[in-house]
């Protein structure tokens, strides 16, 4: 893992009837980023994830107070869930979130827009929707990182698109999918399961694969 990257892996355990008929067990992945003045935080994980934050920070020899900026990658209440304690404990940065996500997340205070090929320090924003409407994905160049939160995860190291159950627009995701596919990158961090040694080749292998139906 890059120096400058640090994982917060938290458990989540779906009951039946939520996303199928078997219960659900899977992780959810933040990311903290260092910059010259502090750190970023990509995502919050759900509600309860206080206590992960806090060691993930310690890890890094950060202190909540560091936390200069909070994006959400989109408003699914795994990512967002956590948000008023790390609000709580951070003070005032900046929260961020794409702007037709901004009705889904409760927040009392201003968001800011996630703009296509804007920054968030030294974070690039990629507007990758489908997921959900305001779904982004993030790219920090300097490590050619790519953040896919949600368009991708890993499941015990094989790759599968983002849960059917869970996406707003198969059609728009698949376009979104291919749009990252297209970038020049060496490592992917899904904020749902682990790294895979070879990205590039398991990305592409998996849109040559036959695509899921789409819902409805």
């Amino acid at each position: 893992m890059s120096s400058r990257v640090e994982p917060i892996v938290m458990d989540i355990h779906l009951p039946p009837g939520i996303a199928g008929p078997e219960p659900l067990d899977f992780d959810v992945r933040c990311f903290l980023v260092a910059h010259a003045s502090g750190v970023v935080l990509i995502d919050v994980g759900p509600a309860g994830s206080q206590d992960a934050i806090s060691t993930g920070l310690e890890r890094v020899g950060a202190r909540w107070h560091d936390i200069t900026d909070v994006v959400l990658t989109h408003g699914h209440a795994d990512h967002i869930g956590g948000l008023t304690d790390v609000i709580a404990n951070a003070g005032r940065p900046a929260v961020w979130a794409g702007v037709e996500d901004h009705p889904a997340i409760a927040f009392n205070g201003e968001l800011q827009a996630l703009e296509e090929g804007g920054t968030v320090r030294d974070l690039r924003v990629l507007q990758t929707p489908g997921h959900t409407p305001g779904h982004r994905s993030l790219f920090l160049v300097q490590e050619s990182i790519l953040f896919t939160a949600d368009i991708i995860g890993s499941i015990a190291g094989t790759l599968s698109r983002g849960p059917a159950p869970f996406t707003a627009d198969p059609e728009e995701a698949e376009r979104s999918l291919r749009r990252v596919v297209g970038l020049e990158f060496e490592r992917v961090l899904f904020s749902h399961g682990a790294e895979v040694a070879d990205p590039v080749r398991d990305l592409r292998g998996l849109l040559n694969a036959e695509r899921p139906p789409s819902k409805g």
